[in-house]
């Protein structure tokens, strides 16, 4: 598989998760569709066709789990990663091949675990179970590669050795300093609590309001908090970005800036 940059990863994070918001959020009629345009980008995206084959290990047979399936029983997630996302992916992957991608006809359509709901309140309730724990680890994948790629190359990024003149003499100091020295400034464990309040008041503020920009806010914020983590001022750039996609979606200004002046 090629070596991908984080640049090329969150390219392929961002339309992913386009794919797999209009997954998570269909209503029955589109549910096809959704569904089919879901499984294509699990395919055509190597960085996620390598991650879904080295754990979709366990064979089921869907049909007879579908024929031994109990009226208004769910369908039994496994704890074990590779039999989860074994039968997730199989179930998803049967509703396409037998049913023309309406994954609600792999439990009858009108109820799943329960009568007196609606269609798609019995959809919303499959949707939970078996496609957004999919999405979820699909998603961390990315995470991890795009986590990869940056320390990567940042390891590749050329150093300088900082030097100064005196008494006619060029004197080099011994240690090097990376070319984004901000990042390299550790911070006190208060500002670290108070860092993490913030992000976590911004996060409940983009969990309460539906925004086009979510998806790209969640990840830099997620840059920021671990680089905080890691006792570390975070990058002035990511923090511009993440004031300017807050103000274009009108999400926690207040707790943005904040979050700007704490680290100056």
């Amino acid at each position: 598989m090629k070596e991908y940059t984080s640049y090329e990863i969150q390219d392929i994070s961002s339309a992913f998760r386009n794919v797999a918001r209009r997954l998570s959020r269909t209503d029955h009629s589109q549910c096809d569709a959704n569904l089919k345009r879901f499984m294509a980008i699990l395919e055509k995206e190597e960085l996620i066709s390598s991650y879904i084959a080295r754990y979709n290990t366990v064979s089921y047979d869907i049909p007879a789990i579908l024929k031994a399936r109990g009226w208004l029983d769910p369908f039994e997630i496994s704890a074990v990663l590779e039999e989860e996302i074994s039968l997730c992916i199989q179930l998803l992957q049967h509703a396409v091949n037998a049913f023309d991608g309406d994954f609600t006809s792999l439990y009858g359509t009108h109820w799943y675990t329960s009568t007196k709901s609606t269609v798609n309140d019995e959809m919303r309730k499959f949707i939970e179970h078996v496609i957004d724990p999919l999405i979820d680890h699909i998603a961390e994948h990315l995470r991890h590669c795009y986590d990869e790629a940056v320390r990567r190359e940042e390891a590749t990024k050329p150093v300088s050795t900082p030097s100064f003149t005196a008494h006619n003499s060029t004197v080099v100091i011994g240690s090097q300093v990376s070319g984004d020295v901000s990042n390299q400034v550790t911070i006190t464990e208060t500002l670290k609590e108070d860092a993490t309040a913030l992000i976590a008041a911004i996060k409940e503020a983009l969990n309460e309001k539906e925004t086009p920009n979510k998806g790209d806010i969640e990840d830099i914020l997620q840059q920021v908090q671990s680089e905080v983590e890691a006792n570390q001022k975070p990058k002035r750039g990511l923090l511009t970005a993440l004031k300017v996609l807050c103000q274009a979606g009108s999400i926690g200004i207040p707790f943005v800036t904040a979050l700007m002046e704490l680290f100056g």
